[in-house]
């Protein structure tokens, strides 16, 4: 009795947790991830409320402990790796090229917040390092009016930013092909540094890394606290992604 309610009442406070979320946009994934975690606890206080019924439900029970207490495990660790790698490199301060890598665009044009502060991370970088040249990284995606290259590239313009210092790089659609992308404009033997928000640092360096670039990394931060959650859960997954099909290290 006492474990079901245990599971029932994480249940209603994660369901909680992703209906705060859902309504905003930069924070919705978190509202899916904590509402796809309620539905999971609520099974398994299915399961356990069932298992004196059948023998298939008891096995479910345990199978659903098991894979709760796995995903636990799994989450501590990579926000544990998330956490680490939001450490600045100083190194970066010897790159000749700099990657800036893209967020959502807002209906107007304009950057999204976390676009806006990876920018101005960059812009105080460049401005301090005269002889390296940025590459604005983003494609354009569906709900959005431009590429995020041109948005970025519009957005330090009008900072004051010498345009002859930035390259477009405006056909990838997601980090992987940010990367691959940028490592044909630039060629080989370069070395590179690349700025992006913190809790997605430790996965740009893996990337970098593995497109034959340096992996340096400046962080920007993290514009809203209300972010944080939702931006380290979908962290999660695209980390634990990686590591599942063999592309982590």
């Amino acid at each position: 009795m006492i474990e079901r309610r245990i599971w029932l009442v994480i249940a209603a406070v994660l369901a909680v947790g992703g209906a705060i979320q859902l309504p905003w946009a930069p924070s919705r994934f978190g509202g899916v991830f904590f509402l796809a975690l309620a539905v999971g606890c609520a099974g398994e206080w299915l399961m356990l409320r069932l298992r004196d019924r059948h023998k298939a439900f008891r096995v479910l029970s345990v199978v659903g402990r098991v894979l709760f207490g796995l995903f636990l495990v799994s989450f501590i660790a990579i926000q544990g790796i998330i956490m680490h790698g939001m450490q600045p490199d100083p190194e970066a301060a010897d790159a000749e090229y700099l990657l800036v890598l893209g967020a959502r665009v807002n209906p107007d044009g304009q950057p999204s917040a976390a676009l806006a502060a990876r920018l101005d991370t960059a812009f105080d970088f460049i401005q301090e390092h005269p002889e390296i040249t940025a590459i604005l990284c983003g494609g354009q995606g569906s709900n959005e009016p431009c590429t995020e290259a041109q948005a970025m590239y519009d957005y330090l313009v009008n900072k004051g930013m010498d345009a002859g210092r930035l390259l477009l790089e405006d056909q990838s659609r997601n980090t992987i092909e940010n990367i691959e992308n940028a490592c044909a404009l630039i060629g080989d033997g370069h070395r590179t540094a690349v700025v992006t928000s913190d809790y997605h640092l430790a996965r740009a360096r893996v990337l970098m890394e593995r497109g034959g670039l340096d992996a340096c990394g400046i962080p920007a931060p993290t514009p809203y606290p209300g972010q944080w959650v939702a931006v380290r859960c979908r962290e999660y997954c695209s980390v634990l992604g990686l590591m599942l099909t063999g592309r982590w290290a």
